[in-house]
């Protein structure tokens, strides 16, 4: 049995032209019989990741990681591909040896070999289904049976818009799916739950969904029918995050990235309350405009989607694709499976 226990913000910030567009560009973000935060600002338009965006809200005095100890583009890795397929890295999830990892364009699931072996039969493509999936974070439940859960980002549910867990076993066979009882009034801006992680405790499954708008860890409980609302975590007011792209837990630890900043923050999951604080905060390495880390001044890792701990002092992350806002620098380093160390 896998010995990793996953008991796996400042708000968006905008810049003021984007605040002052039509209130279609907007999207209010709801728990049930709950009001929107009053100082939610969502966010308008597309991703943007430029070193000179506004919108950056870097947390000051962030630790700089070294280069990666290993790095691969997705389709290096996967036989009969190349770079013409996409494979827009969004989760992951490290077990046994393996990174188990979702695309938000591909139903099937990635299973890649710690080494990173290039071309390898080691490295799979498993479960099924075609199209563009809306996968965005992925945990695992090794208490009992084990199983994974994946997020659905937002998926219309009646009136609402709710994220959908879909369950699957050891082997990645799809088994069921229940709503996540957290509403949002619509999917256009993209900004619904990014991550989860899944925590046992009293005897009860819970998972923790991160809201990409506002940085929120939502607290749902596992019933027979669906993910039931317990409460909400707000970290702690240091993490100034412009966006907050994944969550993962190591024992009492917590990771929680941002794609927009290039950073990565680490805190303290209590065992007994609901609630995350301290923290330190990481910044991916920066690095020349051919993508050369170390070489330079331009924030490589603008897409970080996605990561995992692997160890106490270790993490990885995936990359989904830039896009055609962002320097062509962060290119070098987009759908991509990268270890670092922590310091």
């Amino acid at each position: 049995m896998d010995k990793f226990n996953i008991m796996s913000t400042k708000l968006l910030g905008v810049a003021l032209g984007c605040c002052l567009l039509a209130a279609s560009c907007q999207k209010s973000t709801t728990v049930p019989n709950k009001p929107a935060p009053a100082n939610y600002i969502p966010r308008c338009g597309t991703h943007t990741n430029s070193d000179t965006s506004t919108t950056q809200q870097r947390i000051a005095g962030a630790t700089v990681l070294s280069a990666p100890i290993a790095e691969a583009k997705f389709y290096k890795l996967f036989p009969s591909y190349n770079s013409s397929d996409d494979f827009e890295g969004s989760g992951v999830y490290y077990l046994g040896g393996y990174f188990y990892t979702v695309f938000d364009n591909r139903y099937k699931i990635g299973k890649i070999k710690s080494t990173l072996p290039i071309n390898s039969s080691n490295n799979t493509l498993l479960s099924s289904g075609s199209g563009s999936s809306n996968f965005e974070g992925i945990a695992y439940d090794n208490n009992g049976t084990p199983n994974f859960f994946v997020v659905e980002e937002s998926v219309s549910n009646g009136s609402v818009y709710q994220p959908r867990i879909r369950e699957y076993d050891a082997s990645m066979t799809y088994q069921n799916n229940k709503w996540a009882q957290y509403n949002f009034t619509s999917t256009t801006n993209n900004k619904a739950f990014e991550g989860i992680a899944w925590v046992y405790r009293g005897g009860n499954d819970y998972l923790l969904g991160l809201v990409e708008g506002t940085g929120k860890v939502v607290v749902l409980l596992k019933t027979g029918s669906n993910w039931q609302y317990v409460t909400e975590i707000t970290l702690p007011s240091s993490v100034t995050f412009t966006d907050y792209s994944d969550i993962a837990i190591y024992g009492s630890k917590v990771a929680i990235t941002s794609q927009e900043d290039g950073q990565l923050w680490v805190g303290t999951l209590s065992s007994t309350a609901w609630s995350i604080t301290g923290g330190t905060a990481y910044e991916f390495p920066k690095g020349s405009s051919t993508g050369v880390v170390g070489a330079g001044t331009n924030v490589l890792y603008g897409n970080v989607e996605g990561v995992s701990f692997i160890s106490n002092t270790q993490i990885v992350i995936v990359t989904d694709k830039a896009d055609n806002s962002q320097p062509s620098y962060q290119t070098y380093h987009d759908q991509s499976i990268a270890i670092f160390n922590l310091p």
